[in-house]
């Protein structure tokens, strides 16, 4: 997608994120949990109401900032430009969150499709800002941060950090609430299917359009 001219990209990443932001919306709003990385958005906004795109805008500007620490003076202009798309990012979570409401009021069996529809979408969209190749997700980045300084495998620490945050969702719960906050079955299962959607989905892609997309992994 390099060849694309930047313009361009920056819609796709844009378009990334809004259905990135849906695909969340629709996961959390199942009632059946909420990815990993949103599920500390989720629990603080159960105890501090103001917003779960609120709250993921301040998550992400606390990784910006412990991306900083940890990288010290290898910390780059690169990690700073992590920042600004994730205020829009927030913005499309809770645009999706107020939009999707109604999927509470369904029948499980109709949520647990929605819910696997979200993690397609969460999937797509993730795809679509890695293909545009402009910049990482804080998300991302601090896992990298930690690889750079640790030397130690990305996917690793990924599952690590995953945990990390759902660990302190629940806590964050069970103290303050008395009981957990999103995080059940949908926990889990995006969080071992959306790596799996965006390979297949990757591979369809690059299948249908190889000058655009490259296996997920390479640059494109």
């Amino acid at each position: 997608m390099d060849r694309l001219p930047f313009p361009v990209r920056c819609v796709v990443l844009v378009l990334g994120m809004c259905l990135a932001a849906l695909g969340i919306a629709l996961i959390t709003n199942a009632d059946m949990g909420t990815t990993p990385i949103t599920s500390l958005p989720l629990a603080v906004n159960a105890v501090y109401p103001l917003s779960v795109g609120t709250y993921t805008v301040l998550l992400n500007a606390l990784f910006v900032l412990l991306e900083k620490v940890i990288l010290g003076p290898h910390f780059s202009r690169a990690n700073v430009l992590q920042l600004p798309p994730v205020f829009l990012f927030g913005f499309f979570i809770d645009m999706w969150m107020h939009l999707s409401g109604g999927i509470l009021l369904l029948p499980y069996a109709e949520r647990l499709c929605i819910l696997a529809a979200g993690i397609v979408v969460l999937a797509f969209g993730i795809l679509l800002q890695v293909a545009c190749n402009l910049v990482v997700q804080p998300g991302e980045g601090i896992v990298l941060a930690l690889a750079f300084r640790t030397r130690r495998n990305f996917g690793n620490l990924k599952v690590m950090v995953d945990a990390s945050m759902v660990a302190s969702a629940a806590l964050l719960g069970l103290i303050c609430l008395g009981h957990i906050v999103g995080i059940r079955e949908g926990t889990l299962l995006s969080a071992s299917l959306t790596g799996f959607c965006i390979r297949g989905l990757g591979a369809l892609l690059h299948r249908l359009c190889p000058r655009l997309f490259h296996p997920v992994g390479q640059r494109s």
